[in-house]
């Protein structure tokens, strides 16, 4: 278990105090006391005032602008999450509490959407829409949703019933939308909700030497559920599908280290470059069944899910993001610069859980007890073009097969206590064939078998103050590398990344609801973190010794009067490498000691403040955003600033309709969302003429746009 730091001893020490206050006896809200939001994604459904761990409910009116959201979109506004969509739409980098997730590694936190834990990242950014709730977790939740779930959980609702609704909408970069949903009543007790959206826009990145917008977008979805009663079963069908083709790769190049020491921050930042444009396309189709009815286990009841997921993408760009000829150590070898790039994948998805669940409220003891499987089929081909230099293009396939027994036990202890403790054995067999050109290359395989406990005591100081303690483990899978050639520094193999967590926390409430704070301090070990880098033309993970992460959150809600509503939030992590010493990227035999770095993609804190009105319909917020500093490799040579940016929001209604006004990123901030550089990288340090180069992404700048929403 990790040794707290100052923070999380303080409030170690508060839920052992608080815990022992006189007064009177507080008693247990049942989820529906007084219109309660309620957390159901850790398998119980449990107030969020008395969630024993740190979580953010999100409704659908939470969340900002018009038409398709995605999930970057609710986790922008909990400053504990960091996410950025990279290089093409498929590829994201995700870091909550210093557990990070970089481009083609595995998740570190779960994403769950309506009942089905999404295999890979790929599958994190597909649009939601007509959503009824988002639910985000943090801290280690292996323990309910298995491996890939160390940082925490997104959990995602779609509506199954609701108003129907047509919502069109228009912005700048000619960006074009509409959502829509409406309910069916069918013979018998069956009934179907039918929804769909599509975003088109020519995009708001420009490449300066194409002279255009390069991140344009055509995104069409659509979900048809139906549902009813059929015997002792209830009984569900989904059908869910997305079609893509949008720009990709707006980055550009430039000695950064060498002209800028490294920050990316003003003068350093440019347009994209290029004379190649990026494109992707994507698409996912789902279908799932579910199935539940009372057990002859008590007052039990059992679910069963299967659910089908088949997902392709095609994805091309440059690697150099130059324009023109390069030479490579002064010799002339890309002509046509290092383009095309493709790196297809497609993916193959079997998921199916059985659950049994006693979580009536008001019963002192409540608990589950499920079983999880899953076969996972992915392919991909690495053709890096030039840099193959007349190789055959290598082609991965990698099968993942997981089997899983879970269970979660929650007893209340009389009215001021519960005490709550899950449990999850997974073990998982992966297996990599690689062939090129038909050809057979390599063939290995790995298997790995995890406990994963978490246990949380909750004590009710009084109706308004409970505190909270959790210990929590989670872990990453491994994987393979590519093959390592005779002068490679990396393994072939990378090994579980394993975190073990420890928070404390506190909530409080005035009596009259009006005003809210909450708090958590957090110590994260990491052990075998898992480190990914772009190497000798290859992407590749190491695994680092150790980090350790301390970190505070702080949250808070007033309603004010004259109908208005301050919000704000603030987080800290402070997540370094405690040890790591490793073969140096361009001298042969010589090591680097990169101790005492900060974890790559991991903002050193973040924070939000809001400010609300809303009366008879009429409604209008402004949020400014921030963001602390952050490291982008692990020698920690390039670095982005801290950046602010401000969000507004105002619905006007129309009767029928409401008429909502939504700007993002208002007074138009620039800041650099990813990087990697010459320090870490051979091929950036040889290039030229004008090498060498440093490479890095740039946000997308403000936009802006209205939506006209009507219902029935």
């Amino acid at each position: 278990m990790p040794q707290p730091g100052r923070a999380a001893t303080l409030l170690v020490g508060l839920v052992a105090g608080l815990a022992h206050v006189a007064g009177q006896p507080a008693h247990a809200e049942t989820p529906a006391a007084e219109g309660e939001i309620v957390v159901t994604g850790r398998g119980l459904v449990e107030p969020a005032f008395e969630s024993a761990g740190a979580s953010e409910v999100f409704v659908a009116d939470d969340l900002p602008g018009a038409g398709a959201a995605a999930i970057d979109d609710a986790i922008a506004l909990s400053p504990a999450f960091s996410m950025i969509n990279d290089q093409d739409p498929g590829t994201n980098i995700i870091a909550v509490r210093g557990v990070t997730t970089d481009r083609l590694q595995q998740a570190a936190i779960a994403f769950v959407r309506d009942g089905v834990a999404l295999a890979d990242t790929e599958l994190f950014t597909l649009p939601l829409f007509d959503v009824a709730r988002i639910e985000l977790l943090r801290g280690p939740q292996g323990a309910v949703f298995g491996r890939n779930a160390a940082g925490g959980a997104v959990v995602v609702r779609a509506r199954l019933n609701g108003p129907d609704f047509l919502e069109l909408g228009v912005g700048n970069g000619n960006l074009r939308t509409a959502e829509g949903a409406v309910s069916v009543g069918l013979p018998g007790a069956w009934s179907a909700r039918l929804a769909g959206a599509w975003t088109a826009s020519d995009g708001l990145i420009r490449n300066t030497t194409l002279g255009r917008t390069v991140d344009a977008l055509d995104q069409r979805a659509a979900r048809a559920t139906v549902g009813g009663v059929l015997g002792d079963w209830d009984v569900g069908a989904r059908v869910e599908w997305m079609q893509e083709a949008s720009g990709a790769a707006w980055a550009s190049s430039g000695d950064i280290i060498g002209d800028f020491g490294g920050v990316l921050d003003g003068p350093a930042l440019t347009d994209p470059i290029g004379d190649f444009e990026g494109r992707a396309g994507r698409r996912w189709l789902q279908v799932a069944l579910e199935a539940g009815r009372d057990a002859a286990v008590g007052r039990a009841r059992l679910d069963v899910l299967l659910a089908h997921d088949d997902y392709r993408k095609d994805f091309i760009e440059e690697l150099d993001y130059r324009p023109g000829p390069l030479t490579f150590f002064g010799l002339p070898l890309f002509p046509d610069g290092l383009q095309p790039i493709r790196q297809p994948v497609t993916l193959d998805v079997w998921s199916g859980e059985a659950r049994l669940t006693d979580d009536n409220a008001g019963d002192p003891l409540r608990w589950n007890l499920g079983v999880f499987a899953q076969r996972t089929e992915r392919r991909r081909e690495d053709d890096f073009g030039p840099l193959l230099f007349g190789a055959p293009i290598p082609e991965y396939r990698t099968d993942a097969t997981l089997a899983a027994v879970f269970g979660t036990v929650s007893r209340d202890l009389g009215q001021r206590w519960t005490v709550t403790g899950a449990l999850r054995l997974d073990h998982e067999s992966r297996r990599q064939a690689i062939r090129a050109a038909g050809v057979f290359v390599d063939d290995r395989s790995a298997g790995v078998t995890r406990l994963q406990p978490r246990v949380s005591a909750l004590a009710r100081v009084t109706p308004d103050l409970v505190v909270h303690a959790v210990y929590g483990e989670g872990f990453r899978t491994g994987g393979f590398n590519p093959r390592p050639g005779a002068n490679s520094i990396w393994r072939a193999r990378f090994e579980p990344e394993t975190t073990r967590s420890l928070e404390a926390g506190m909530r409080w409430r005035t009596a009259d609801r009006a005003h809210r704070i909450e708090g958590q301090a957090f110590v994260n070990r990491i052990d075998d973190y898992q480190n990914y880098t772009f190497l000798d033309g290859q992407s590749v993970t190491f695994n680092v010794d150790r980090v350790e992460v301390h970190g505070i959150e702080i949250t808070h809600s007033s309603r004010l009067a004259a109908n208005f509503e301050l919000l704000s939030a603030w987080a800290l992590a402070d997540a370094e490498v405690l040890r790591w010493v490793a073969p140096d990227p361009f001298l042969a035999g010589a090591t680097r000691d990169y101790s005492g770095n900060q974890v790559p993609n991991v903002p050193e804190w973040g924070a939000n403040l809001g400010l609300g009105w809303s009366r008879d319909g009429w409604s209008a917020q402004a949020r400014v955003g921030a963001e602390g500093r952050t490291f982008f490799e692990i020698d920690n040579r390039l670095v982005s600033p801290a950046r602010v940016w401000l969000d507004l929001n105002a619905t006007i209604p129309l009767g029928r309709a409401d008429l909502t006004v939504w700007g993002r990123n208002v007074t138009d901030e620039r800041w650099a969302i990813s990087a990697f550089g010459q320090t870490m990288l051979p091929l950036l340090q040889g290039l030229g003429p004008a090498g060498p180069f440093d490479t890095f992404t740039v946000n997308r700048p403000r936009s802006f746009g209205v939506a006209l929403r009507i219902e029935r």
